[in-house]
């Protein structure tokens, strides 16, 4: 499969496929033809992954639609197993290189999304049917679209195939990362209080102090959590006098691997940097996050206080808000309801 990956981008690169670049004075037009490549390793037998993490791709290659200018565009594809089905029932795959018609698509998705239009209830019930030994032939169609345009979805015309597609047994689930300081599960109550980020607290973590993504958005690392933050012994002032070190802190940690900056999220490259935010959270903070950061963010309280907390690993963005809020997502920006 990396082979195959490797070869595809190189084809990508030789028939010019690019990402989209702003031009001055745009003007916008709806495209009217919109198409997607045939694979040249259509006939090339591969295996989906198994687990959401693995790094495995495939290849499909789309036309840049003609919006009368070249914008900055979307493109993602669509696969069914039946290419009569309604475009409704075909199931979108996201692309790794989400601006780039020389789309990379991870076999994970593919093969959850085969399970899905297979209707496999379990893993029990995908190895009952023998699907593992089974060979599919999806069709793929490739879709485009301006972000903030409405209406500037377009969807290919044509469909490909890939013939020789074996799957595992996939499913999709909500991932999630860690929360780290003085916060507490809104629930259980239970504090964390910088609790070790180790393996020995892992199912102390899991219970009560992880983001997860929602169920609608799936592989797309964008992490919700509610928490109540817990005041620090000298958050006594009626109001945050200046000194961060009054403020609940906390950062974040995609694994629990002790207290490095491999897997830390953080407001500051420096350790335990504080980065005050407490003038912001009432009407919805939205700040940029530091990857293998250790600094913290800050928030002056002086009794136990909810807040809505939304961490953007693609796009290394933090949202908070203080309060109890649904959220929902336009795009990748969260709404606090």
């Amino acid at each position: 499969m990396k082979k195959l990956s490797i070869i595809c981008a190189m084809a990508a690169l030789a028939l010019g496929f690019t990402s989209c670049k702003q031009e001055d004075n745009p003007q916008y037009k709806d495209p009217t033809t919109f198409t997607i490549n045939e694979p040249a390793l259509k006939e090339q037998a591969f295996r989906t992954a198994k687990e959401m993490t693995d790094p495995e791709t495939f290849n499909l290659f789309a036309s840049q639609p003609d919006y009368g200018y070249s914008a900055v565009c979307n493109y993602s594809a669509l696969v069914s197993l039946d290419p009569e089905a309604p475009l409704d029932e075909w199931i979108e795959l996201t692309n790794t290189l989400p601006t780039s018609g020389a789309m990379a698509i991870q076999t994970f998705e593919l093969g959850a999304a085969i399970n899905v239009l297979l209707n496999v209830e379990d893993e029990a019930d995908f190895n009952n049917r023998g699907l593992a030994n089974e060979v599919f032939a999806p069709y793929f169609r490739a879709v485009c679209e301006i972000p903030g345009i409405e209406g500037s979805r377009i969807v290919s015309s044509n469909m490909v195939q890939y013939n020789k597609v074996m799957i595992q047994y996939a499913e999709k689930k909500p991932g999630w990362i860690y929360i780290c300081g003085d916060v507490a599960n809104i629930t259980t109550g239970k504090a964390n209080g910088f609790t070790a980020p180790g393996v020995a607290n892992e199912a102390a973590y899991m219970e009560n102090w992880s983001l997860f993504e929602p169920e609608d958005m799936i592989g797309q690392k964008l992490y919700v959590g509610v928490f109540n933050l817990t005041p620090k012994e000298t958050a006594t002032a009626p109001e945050y006098t200046g000194n961060p070190d009054d403020c609940a802190q906390f950062r974040f940690f995609t694994q629990l691997l002790g207290w490095t900056t491999e897997a830390s999220l953080g407001s500051n490259e420096a350790d335990f940097y504080c980065e005050p935010i407490t003038d912001k959270v009432d009407a919805g903070y939205t700040g940029d996050i530091v990857p293998q950061g250790l600094g913290n963010w800050g928030v002056y309280v002086t009794e136990p206080t909810p807040v809505t907390i939304v961490v953007d690993v693609n796009e290394n963005k933090i949202y908070v808000k203080l309060g109890e809020h649904n959220v929902t997502f336009l795009g990748r920006t969260p709404e606090f309801e």
